[in-house]
């Protein structure tokens, strides 16, 4: 029988799958077929595909039917699809690495330049930014993370270009997984990167002074209300530091993931560990940031962001490359040292989800080993 899980929403075994159902998730699989928007299944042929992906069980509402529907076709259970199913497996880890890196490379690239030409007193284009963005975006779309991950483990002298890309990476991942967006991705991945823009000045008007972000922001809005034809710029980046009640919509996803980028550096400081700084930005929901947006956003981080070194139950230390879809604590992880034996280990991919006999205790402190982790990206 079918597990009633709400009102109207119920689980359902592949088998007992109908066209006319409106699936909102995959609640069992031997896959990794990952549901990113709900939808109706029209055919046999999407059913066919489903369980030809490995998936056992889906979240249907059954509110939602579609009237008067019937199976008028007949599938062999051999045959190919005959049209392409709602879910969409991402792009592994490793195709999307290449293209990720390249796509953020020419990120710091354009952005490096932008910014020098800023500095200069230039009005440069702001075209090949968007571009960019779109390209992250697209990234994400395909594998969100690999982007988190190489933001993670992101490495510049140039602390507001690390804090720039930083917020662009995080801001496309973000909204490659939220099914609504108050403007179009490319918009919110640009205001993320060019929202502390105006810091360019303010270090050469003071350069031996450390501003903050409020003192930053009115000159970041000057230069940015000089580009008429995104106007959406500049407003999602003039309310993002304001309190949540008065936030504008439009900038409280900005608001989390400058947050969170701002915390992370001190994590790179070794002032406190990734678990502290999820619960250091839910500290700040109510008042500064919205909850429910935040807590979608951290769900897409896990309890070990992608890029976060970790030490097993057997010892074994690694690094976080994606979290599973479904088990948020049993990440893919590159193993390259083992702890109690004090030796190096020759590098290994393990998908924790797929093995029973090791997990993840903690997160791991490399210093203490005496390990730079730049050695294992």
């Amino acid at each position: 029988m079918p597990n009633k899980t709400s009102a109207s929403l119920q689980a359902i075994s592949i088998d007992l799958l109908q066209p006319g159902s409106y699936v909102v998730a995959v609640s069992k699989q031997t896959g990794d077929v990952l549901v990113k928007d709900a939808g109706w299944v029209r055919s046999l042929a999407v059913i066919a595909t489903l369980k030809q992906k490995g998936v056992l069980e889906v979240l249907i509402d059954v509110n939602r039917q579609l009237p008067e529907t019937a199976p008028t076709e007949q599938v062999a259970p051999d045959a190919p699809p005959t049209e392409p199913a709602p879910p969409k497996a991402r792009v592994t880890f490793d195709s999307e690495r290449v293209k990720a890196e390249a796509c953020l490379q020419n990120t710091k690239n354009q952005t490096s330049k932008w910014l020098r030409q800023l500095s200069d007193g230039a009005e440069p284009d702001i075209q090949p930014q968007l571009q960019q963005c779109d390209k992250l975006v697209q990234s994400c779309q395909r594998n969100p993370q690999v982007l988190l991950y190489l933001q993670q483990i992101l490495q510049d002298d140039d602390v507001l270009l690390r804090h720039s890309l930083r917020c662009a990476s995080l801001m496309a991942a973000f909204c490659s997984q939220l099914k609504q967006l108050p403007v179009p991705a490319n918009q919110l991945v640009l205001a993320a990167l060019l929202h502390d823009c105006g810091k360019v000045q303010l270090q050469q008007l003071f350069p031996n002074e450390q501003a903050s972000e409020q003192q930053i922001l009115p000159y970041s809005l000057a230069l940015l209300q000089q580009l008429p034809e995104h106007g959406e710029i500049a407003e999602i980046v003039a309310g993002h530091l304001e309190p949540l009640a008065s936030q504008p919509p439009v900038s409280q996803l900005l608001a989390i993931v400058n947050s969170y980028a701002n915390l992370q550096q001190q994590v790179d400081d070794g002032l406190f560990s990734s678990q502290l700084l999820q619960a250091k930005l839910l500290q700040q929901t109510d008042r500064w940031l919205e909850p429910t947006l935040t807590a979608e956003f951290l769900q897409i981080l896990g309890p070990y962001p992608p890029g976060t070194a970790v030490r097993l139950k057997s010892g074994k230390l690694g690094l976080v490359l994606e979290n599973h879809p479904r088990l948020a604590d049993k990440p893919r992880v590159k193993l390259f040292y083992h702890s109690l034996h004090k030796h190096h280990l020759p590098a290994k991919i393990v998908d924790l989800a797929r093995q029973t006999d090791d997990q993840i205790t903690e997160q791991a402190d490399l210093q203490h080993y005496a390990l730079d982790l730049q050695q294992y990206f």
